[in-house]
């Protein structure tokens, strides 16, 4: 049997981006302007410049079997709502009229008590049908591949939906699938760590921008050429004080370079650790019981330690950067 992978047991960010397309309106569903029916397969926005009008695209295979499951859940969820209103009320008409026989008093408390527990319990049931509650604890291979190729994704967050792809078709053995799922939660903080490290990159990428090594090694030649040239005491004790200036700026410029180099290199490991993990997880479904557990320590040790990696870099660079600044 398939593993159910749910809203709950995925990335966050990527949980978010497939609970706001697969739950958007019926008309909006996947929210990228596509004909779900009607007599007018248009779209119209007013701007500045007019009206424009841009003829909506015909849904994908993959878009169309999600769109078809979306409606066939607000089915549900409608069946349920009809049954919740009328149930308890005919559940409670029918307590109610065979205890009158007894008392008046006690048919209609133990019609009232019988609709309201009715109630309580058809709306808890009726909450369990809504589409987000369904996302929650299953979104179907369909609807992941009706919406990935639709989201912007970075390298690692590619490989890392490829993975979830790869899950919802697996088929795994309860021991097997509490290993696969720990294994999930350390690709969510694998890729959480990937997006902390392009955060702290662009962070960097301004501070080099007005500190570039190259530039700086080249204005260093040039002020120490013009200090041998110069013969004017006051001239050279000003061209001595630039080039101090200039060469902390370049050992300065030279660390953010190095520590912007590390965290390129860890972002790389990081996405070939996560390509790592998808094919080991594919391996796992071929291989027998054993090795497949095996298989599956070995994958949450090297993301274990990746995630390790990864914090000692983001410190490192982080320190860095204090320096720099004091």
């Amino acid at each position: 049997m398939a593993m159910r992978i749910g809203l709950s047991d995925i990335d966050p960010q990527i949980a978010q981006a497939l609970e706001d397309r697969l739950c958007a309106p019926l008309k909006e569903f996947l929210q990228e302007d596509i004909h779900w029916g009607g007599f007018f397969p248009f779209n119209w926005q007013f701007h500045a410049g007019g009206l424009q009008v841009r003829r909506k695209r015909e849904p994908t295979e993959d878009e169309r079997r999600a769109f078809e499951l979306r409606k066939k859940r607000e089915e549900q969820f409608s069946a349920r709502i009809v049954a919740t209103v009328f149930g308890p009320i005919c559940g409670g008409a029918a307590i109610g009229g065979m205890l009158s026989a007894v008392s008046v008093e006690a048919g209609v408390l133990s019609g009232l008590v019988t609709f309201a527990a009715g109630l309580t319990s058809g709306v808890r049931w009726s909450h369990r049908a809504t589409q987000k509650a369904r996302l929650r604890e299953e979104v179907r291979l369909e609807e992941m591949r009706a919406v990935f190729p639709l989201l912007r994704l970075t390298r690692a967050e590619r490989v890392y939906c490829d993975t979830l792809l790869l899950l919802a078709r697996m088929d795994a053995t309860p021991e097997a699938e509490q290993t696969v799922r720990e294994t999930l939660r350390q690709l969510n903080d694998l890729l959480e760590s990937s997006r902390q490290l392009e955060t702290r990159r662009q962070s960097l990428l301004p501070l080099l921008g007005a500190n570039v090594v190259k530039e700086l090694e080249e204005e260093y030649g040039a002020l120490g050429r013009r200090l041998d040239e110069a013969t004017d005491n006051v001239t050279r004790q000003s061209l001595q004080q630039s080039l101090q200036m200039c060469a902390a700026r370049l050992e300065n410029a030279r660390a953010l370079q190095q520590g912007l180099e590390r965290l390129n290199v860890q972002q790389e490991a990081i996405i070939h650790t996560l390509a790592s993990a998808q094919s080991a997880l594919a391996r796992m479904q071929v291989s027998p019981e054993p090795q497949a557990a095996l298989a599956a320590e070995e994958i949450a040790e090297t993301v274990a330690q990746m995630n390790q990696q990864t914090y000692a870099v983001e410190q490192a660079v982080q320190e860095v950067i204090s320096l720099r600044a004091q």
